[in-house]
């Protein structure tokens, strides 16, 4: 086997590219000049032209980089320009067709053969030939068939054409298996990244290694030291994710070779990145570690690959590196933070308590708070805290904005008008989700299990009576985002897909711990009914799948319904919480008009113990202030008790409850 090939020497330039072409011009036309004296007999002739023309001083040719990367013999070197030169020079290729000719009497055969090159080139020798040799071995050249094979056209590879003219591009065989990632801008070399790169530098006569490892995988972080890597050894990478390669035995060797190959002539490091979250982590190191066995050159391997599975690649010299992770570098922050002030300490780690940040959003959270680090004060270092909390909130909320609506929360509970037994639940609830980190993990209450260690709440009651509004109080208390879940992203009539809906958005909730809002959750969280046919049993399946999730997440899951016994009782096991919302009496109506028509508003005499008699929620008073103030807004007058009746009556119609007299009493 030959050795590894090495990278290339520098990158290009448009100087050397011209130069490169001239040089490959004056070669084949000696090439050509002495196949043709060989076919006129001239002996004298083809002598002359084996000179070799006199070589420019201080310039190697692509080919000659080829020949050194791949340690082809001298007759193997001229038999690829021999190969390539057919493709590209016309009357080359008309050279040989007439050398073809004088050894086989009527062949017009345009391609070269081993038996050609054997009689025509200098130093030939026959296991140039054997599959085993640079040649074949790297496919540099291809053989039309496999009978005869010293009678059989030869071709080159196209990417090896396109090298040898100067034009390094990848494989188009290994498109969408492989990215190309050009050089990193430089950075200062760290000295984690500095022994990565003697790694790969340190070869003994085995092929570099370097295995990327954490106790828990974060692939930001790992990214981040591989552009270092490139950045520091001015190589582009060529990145291959485990996951995709090939299953057969026979396919995974060929996309070895091509990619082995591929960087080398494209002077890049190899980087093969393992997923931690895929299903078939075990299928996918064997894939990977069979591809790196058929490889010869550098490799730079992204994950932590089990000790035994790496052990069978003894032909390497493995460098088995740690990289700190999020949790090391958010120690070190709290360390740091912890000498600006205790409060800012604290705040970071109940805030990496709450959110689960990437290393590359950590490092951006650290880094804007250590540069507003306040002179001093505790009330400075408090707002810092929040601002800290708010940071780290935004940084996490990526995900779920595509499959969730966020709700901008500005209700408190002083904005509730409830009755005080439902205020203080809902007082309980916003402390069972600040404290419950305190609770589980300090205190030891979680026992074995993480499942059942969120919050599941139920909100009942008719529309209009504050459920949403509750469910914005306690975000806002808490500092969470709310989403409140749109079921027409989440159902689907197609198997299997409202189940992956589901998971996407309680995976991305369980990263940004925000607080989920299943409006009318009903129509999700139904009853599972007896299997009649498939649709009662996929419709089942996916309650309870439902279920699954809700008791698995860590966060805080709010459903709001309008007719709670249509929830599956299954899911009242798993409820934590059930706050009934009251239709409001007519004391909680006067409270929620004058709150719904502020002192800010141009009011003209409004009778509010008149307006509190109309059996109307909190929801559909709004609904009547609003389009009372419009009104008013458009005859530019104050809001009066006529405005105020006129959208009573159209919000009676519309729910096709007229006034009562007595809710009319007062308002002549």
């Amino acid at each position: 086997m030959t050795a590894p090939p090495q990278s290339l020497l520098s990158s290009e330039s448009a100087d050397w590219t011209e130069r490169n072409q001239r040089w490959l011009v004056r070669e084949l036309a000696a090439l050509r000049a002495r196949l043709d004296a060989q076919s006129e007999g001239d002996g004298e002739k083809a002598a002359g032209a084996l000179e070799t023309p006199l070589p420019d001083v201080g310039f190697e040719s692509a080919l000659d980089r080829c020949a050194k990367l791949f340690s082809l013999s001298p007759f193997e070197r001229e038999l690829l320009l021999l190969t390539a030169g057919v493709e590209l020079d016309n009357a080359l290729r008309q050279s040989v067709i007439r050398a073809h000719g004088r050894i086989n009497e009527g062949s017009r055969l345009a391609q070269p053969t081993f038996s050609l090159a054997f009689s025509a080139l200098t130093q030939p020798h026959w296991d140039a030939l054997s599959p085993q040799a640079p040649l074949r071995r790297w496919k540099l050249v291809e053989l039309d068939g496999r009978r005869n094979p010293a009678l059989q056209p030869l071709y080159v590879d196209e990417p090896v054409l396109h090298f040898i003219t100067g034009v390094a591009g990848l494989d188009d065989r290994l498109m969408g298996l492989v990215r190309f990632v050009p050089i990193p801008e430089a950075a200062e070399a760290s000295p984690l990244t500095q022994r990565i790169a003697r790694g790969l530098a340190a070869t003994e006569g085995r092929p570099p290694l370097v295995v990327l490892a954490q106790d828990r995988t974060d692939l930001d972080t790992l990214h981040a030291a591989a552009n270092d890597t490139l950045a520091a050894t001015e190589c582009p990478g060529l990145w291959l994710l485990a996951r995709d390669l090939p299953a057969g035995a026979a396919e995974l060797a060929a996309t070895a070779l091509l990619f082995d190959r591929a960087a080398a002539m494209t002077r890049a490091l190899a980087v093969i990145e393992l997923d931690p979250l895929a299903e078939n982590t075990a299928e996918q190191e064997q894939r990977c570690v069979a591809l790196l066995s058929h490889m010869l050159g550098p490799a730079l391997l992204l994950g932590a690959c089990d000790r035994m599975t790496l052990s069978r690649l003894a032909h390497r010299r493995i460098t088995r590196i740690n990289v700190p992770g999020a949790k090391e570098q958010a120690l070190e922050a709290q360390a740091r933070l912890a000498e600006q002030g205790e409060a800012l300490a604290l705040a970071l780690r109940l805030a990496l308590q709450q959110f689960h940040l990437s290393t590359a959003a950590l490092c951006s959270v650290i880094e804007q708070v250590e540069s507003e680090l306040p002179e001093g004060g505790d009330e400075a270092e408090a707002e810092l805290g929040h601002r800290l909390w708010d940071a780290c909130r935004d940084a996490t909320r990526g995900g779920l904005d595509a499959l969730a609506q966020r709700v901008e929360t500005q209700a408190s509970f002083d904005d509730l008008v409830l009755p005080s037994a439902q205020t203080q639940l809902l007082r309980e609830i916003a402390e069972q989700l600040r404290h419950r980190r305190t609770v589980y993990g300090e205190w030891g209450m979680g026992g074995r299990t993480t499942r059942g260690q969120g919050l599941c709440v139920l909100f009942a009651g008719e529309s209009g009576t504050g459920k949403t509004l509750a469910a914005e109080a306690i975000a806002n208390e808490a500092r969470l985002d709310l989403y409140r879940i749109d079921l027409a992203t989440v159902v689907s009539k197609y198997i299997g897909e409202t189940e992956k809906n589901i998971k996407r958005v309680f995976d991305a909730a369980e990263s940004s711990g925000a607080v989920l809002l299943f409006d009318e959750a009903d129509a999700l969280f139904g009853k599972r009914s007896d299997v009649k046919d498939s649709h009662d049993r996929y419709a089942n399946i996916e309650v309870a799948y439902l279920l699954q999730r809700v008791e698995a997440y860590r966060g805080l899951a709010i459903l709001t319904t309008n007719f709670r016994s249509a929830l599956d009782r299954a899911f009242l096991r798993r409820i934590r919480f059930v706050v009934q919302f009251p239709f409001p009496d007519e004391a909680a109506r006067e409270r929620i008009w004058r709150r719904e028509l502020p002192e800010t508003a141009p009011l003209c005499e409004v009778d509010f113990p008149a307006l509190a008699r109309m059996q109307l929620s909190g929801g559909h008073i709004r609904s009547v202030a609003l389009n009372a103030a419009f009104t008013a807004a458009g005859e530019g007058s104050s809001i009066g008790m006529a405005h105020l009746r006129h959208a009573a009556q159209r919000e009676a119609a519309k729910l096709e409850r007229p006034l009562t007299e007595a809710s009319q009493r007062g308002w002549s």
